[in-house]
């Protein structure tokens, strides 16, 4: 069985991240020369793009790191680290995100690839 051919088989078990529809297209993309190809999943109900790969961490596992990063850093406003986390995810502009709750002062903050940002209160 191809590479292509086992992401096929694997991704019918799993749904998609925005609409959690299981209908997802695999698209092999060899765009740039010298370089392996990418796979990508289409959803075939919202048309959520998303690379597949084999470097991929359990939501579990992810939860945990950032969950280390928010309370060694504290909360962002007032340095509390009585925080709770929740993952969130924007269906209108598929942006997905981890919003943390300062237990204390009932601050909230945005973690996401930009880092923790203060919200509102």
């Amino acid at each position: 069985m191809s590479k292509l051919e086992t992401i096929e088989t694997l991704v019918q078990k799993i749904p998609c991240p925005v609409c959690l529809n299981s209908r997802l297209q695999i698209n092999l993309s060899c765009d740039l020369p010298k370089s392996p190809c990418d796979y990508h999943a289409v959803c075939g109900h919202c048309n959520f793009k998303f690379v597949v790969t084999e470097d991929w961490k359990d939501q579990k596992d992810l939860l945990h790191v950032v969950r280390n990063h928010v309370e060694r850093n504290g909360c962002p406003e007032c340095h509390s680290k009585d925080l709770q986390i929740d993952f969130l995810c924007d269906l209108g502009s598929e942006d997905c995100f981890f919003l943390v709750r300062c237990e204390g002062s009932n601050h909230y903050s945005r973690v996401d690839q930009n880092g923790i940002r203060y919200l509102f209160s």
